[in-house]
């Protein structure tokens, strides 16, 4: 089960026995960010409370704090929902993220050495999954090394901007795992943020670049339709200039 912590942190170590509704948190994210419970599933607070074998207090105490994680969302006399990602989501995730890890890169290399160490102990957390062939760790190894990444500039704003986005990205990373499953390999993708950490390493930022710009991050855009009957003009051409509606 993915320990991410409480309220958009990735936790990385452990400080202490968990409360029962941070171990049903970790539970819920798990779920839907390995795609367990899909995108606009309906929560049936009696059977999934009986699942994890939790109170329905404590099942609803934690999806309080999914919702303030953008996971879940809850709609008047319907229930609570796993969230449905739009295009305009898709657009604002996805060109936040660039913005944001464009800051990290700039401010974060060279890398302080204690920065660096807990980036290369999130690759080889993918790497031990990979070999594992552990396709439901994928996405929380991802966002933990994305995490670190961001880290790597030692900038707390930098840090909480990156956690207002950060499990709505786990579930487009989720998606673009499932777009690119065929073609790349848990221990393939695993290589890849090797290569990614050793640029890193070298204190070489131009090649940093260069690499993080040659990741596919959007290729759920040409496989998946989601909702884009609000999107914005800027959000429809952007989408279209990755290729969207291409295969559907």
């Amino acid at each position: 089960m993915a320990n991410f912590g409480r309220g958009r942190r990735v936790a990385r170590t452990p400080s202490g026995p968990q409360s029962a509704v941070e171990l049903a948190c970790d539970a819920l994210r798990s779920r839907i960010l390995s795609g367990q419970l899909t995108q606009g599933t309906h929560i049936a607070e009696q059977s999934l409370a009986d699942a994890l074998g939790v109170g329905r207090a404590t099942l609803r105490e934690a999806l309080r704090i999914l919702a303030y994680d953008g996971l879940v969302v809850h709609i008047p006399r319907a229930g609570t929902k796993v969230v449905t990602l739009t295009l305009q989501d898709a657009y604002e995730i996805v060109t936040l993220r660039e913005h944001l890890e464009e800051l990290a890169l700039i401010h974060g290399i060279p890398a302080a050495p204690e920065r660096l160490e807990e980036l290369e102990s999130a690759v080889q957390q993918l790497e031990r999954s990979a070999e594992a062939g552990d396709e439901e760790r994928a996405v929380p190894d991802s966002l933990v090394f994305h995490r670190s990444f961001i880290d790597l500039a030692g900038h707390s704003r930098l840090t909480t901007a990156f956690g207002t986005i950060l499990y709505p990205l786990g579930l487009l990373m989720h998606l673009n795992r499932q777009a690119q499953s065929d073609f790349e390999s848990l221990v393939a993708r695993a290589h890849r943020h090797r290569r990614l950490f050793e640029l890193i390493a070298d204190g070489d930022g131009a090649a940093v670049a260069a690499e993080m710009h040659s990741h596919s991050t959007t290729s759920f855009l040409k496989a998946i339709h989601l909702p884009d009957d609000n999107a914005s003009q800027d959000a429809l051409d952007w989408a279209q200039s990755r290729g969207y509606g291409c295969s559907h």
